[in-house]
C-alpha cells in the first residue's frame, strides 16, 4: 500500500514539475530579452493563442507543440506498471500536468490555461474524446473565430464524452474521472474570457496586441492568474 502510494505522489510530483515548465514565457525571454514577461500583454497568459497575438506564428507553433507534449510526457510515462496503479497513475499525472501549466512554480503560479497541455494528457488517456473534443473546437473556431469559445466548447464536449464512456464503460473509472474534472477546470480558467465573451469585447483570431519597445516592471504584472 505505501509502495502504492508513493509511485502515484511521485508521479503526481513529475506531471507537476514536468507541466510547469513555462514555454510561452520563456519564448518571451528568448525573442524579446530577459526584461521582457509576456504576461504583461494581451490575456496576461503564457499559452500558444498570446504568444501568437503578441510574438506571431512561429513562436506560437513551438509553444504549441511543447505544451501539447508537456501533457502527454508525463501521463505516457505513468503507463508503466511501476505508476499505472489501474489506471489512477495517468490519471493522476495528467491531472497534475496541466495543474502545473496553469500554476507554474517556476514562474510565481502564473501560467497559461491549460487547454493543450490538457489536451496531451487526455490524448494518451482517450485518443477518441481527444478525436471529438478537438474537432469540435476546430470547429467552433473556425465559425466563430474565438479561440478561447472553442476551448470552452470542446472542454465541453470532453466532459460530454466521459458521462457517455462511463455510462457504456468504455475507459477507465479513472480516466472518466479525469475526463470529468479537467474540462470543468478549463473551463474555470477562462472565466475572464467568458466575461469579454458576453460583453462582446473578446478578441477574435488574428487580432494583434502592440508590445511597446520599453518592457514594464515587474510591479505592473498582473496579480491574477
Amino acid at each position: 500500500m505505501l509502495g502504492t502510494l508513493a509511485s502515484l505522489l511521485l508521479i503526481t510530483v513529475i506531471g507537476y514539475l514536468w507541466g510547469s515548465i513555462p514555454s510561452g514565457y520563456w519564448m518571451g525571454k528568448l525573442l524579446r530579452g530577459r526584461n521582457f514577461d509576456i504576461r504583461v500583454y494581451g490575456s496576461h497568459k503564457t499559452g500558444a493563442t498570446n504568444v501568437r497575438r503578441i510574438l506571431g506564428n512561429i513562436p506560437a507553433g513551438i509553444v504549441l507543440i511543447v505544451d501539447i507534449s508537456k501533457g502527454i510526457g508525463p501521463t505516457l510515462l505513468a503507463t508503466l506498471p511501476f505508476f499505472y496503479h489501474a489506471g489512477w497513475g495517468p490519471a493522476l499525472a495528467g491531472m497534475a500536468t496541466l495543474l502545473g501549466h496553469c500554476f507554474p512554480i517556476f514562474i510565481n503560479f502564473r501560467g497559461g490555461r491549460g487547454v493543450l497541455t490538457g489536451l496531451g494528457a487526455l490524448l494518451v488517456l482517450s485518443p477518441l474524446a481527444t478525436l471529438i473534443g478537438a474537432s469540435t473546437a476546430v470547429s467552433a473556431i473556425v465559425i466563430w473565430r474565438y479561440v478561447s469559445l472553442g476551448s470552452i466548447v470542446g472542454s465541453i464536449a470532453v466532459f460530454l464524452c466521459g458521462l457517455i464512456f462511463a455510462t457504456l464503460g468504455w475507459v477507465n473509472p479513472p480516466y472518466v474521472a479525469y475526463m470529468l474534472i479537467g474540462p470543468p477546470l478549463v473551463i474555470f480558467f477562462h472565466r475572464d474570457n467568458i466575461t469579454r465573451l458576453l460583453a462582446g469585447t473578446e478578441r477574435k483570431l488574428g487580432q494583434k496586441e502592440g508590445v511597446a519597445t520599453s518592457t514594464p516592471s515587474s510591479e505592473e504584472l498582473p496579480t491574477n492568474v
